[in-house]
């Protein structure tokens, strides 16, 4: 029989010893990033097999059908009709580096508490969730006011619950772009939308600073009449044009609850300084 080799003292430090029956030392390891240390030293009995399990000689080689795919994608195209629609970004600030410092576990329930706030505050204003994009959501709305309201309530639970969130998941930041233009809704198991406001929707999300909500020049125009109604509960900043990449240049506007002020003010500024 083989002698069976035994581990130095300095891989020893280094690998992390699960129990072949140890469904929670396998996640504290993957949680760890050890999959590479368990790979090295053969230690992969008990982990997910990643390797592919036929041989290379079995290998589907037959060329995908190129042309039935460039048909159907250009026959969906061209009968989609086009929709106006208001299109909303949310995005959760740091998300990628919480996860590093936390772990995944607590990220995932992080991110998942913020999209389900954003979703509640969505649909409550008469908006539809397109999808979440794990750290965030994409909707869309028929009116540019109800897509102005769902952020303003997005922002208030956030600044409201504030010390509540932080004790659970840590500092809960956000940055949110609406915008508005023509899109074409694409079908299937989950419904999507494509066009330019989609990708302009995006960019101004990107910019904007935390916990800053931007609405487009157009979104503005929508609202101003309306915002009337509204002028005791929410603010406007003063437009500002800005570069956004791919699109232009663009006037933006900040809009914020009034009692929690616009987040280039100087009191909130001095609110949230330690926050």
């Amino acid at each position: 029989m083989a002698k069976q080799k035994t581990p130095s003292s300095e891989q020893t430090k280094q690998l992390i010893v699960i129990p072949p029956t140890s469904s929670e030392a396998i996640e504290k390891a993957l949680e760890n990033d050890s999959t590479i240390e368990f790979i090295a030293s053969g230690e992969t009995s008990i982990l997910p097999q990643l390797a592919a399990a036929r041989p290379a000689n079995q290998l589907d080689t037959t060329p995908i059908d190129l042309d039935t795919i460039i048909e159907d994608v250009a026959h969906l195209i061209a009968t989609t009709p086009d929709h106006y629609k208001c299109i909303m970004f949310t995005d959760l600030v740091g998300s990628t580096q919480y996860k590093r410092e936390m772990g995944h576990t607590k990220g995932f329930m992080r991110n998942r508490m913020f999209c389900d706030i954003c979703e509640q505050a969505i649909i409550r204003n008469n908006g539809t969730v397109v999808k979440r994009l794990g750290d965030g959501v994409m909707a869309v709305f028929e009116t540019a006011i109800d897509a102005v309201l769902a952020a303003m309530l997005m922002v208030s639970s956030l600044e409201n619950d504030r010390k509540k969130l932080k004790k659970i998941v840590g500092k809960m930041d956000c940055r949110i772009g609406i915008t508005c233009g023509y899109v074409k809704e694409i079908p299937g198991v989950t419904k999507d939308y494509i066009g330019h406001a989609m990708d302009k929707g995006a960019r101004i999300e990107g910019i904007a600073k935390t916990n800053q909500v931007l609405i487009v020049e157009i979104v503005y125009g929508l609202i101003h009449t309306k915002i009337r109604d509204y002028s005791g509960d929410i603010l406007i900043g003063a437009p500002k044009n800005f570069t956004l990449k791919g699109v232009g240049v663009s006037t933006l506007y900040e809009v914020s609850p009034k009692e929690r002020g616009l987040v280039r003010s100087t009191g909130y500024k001095l609110r949230h300084m330690f926050n």
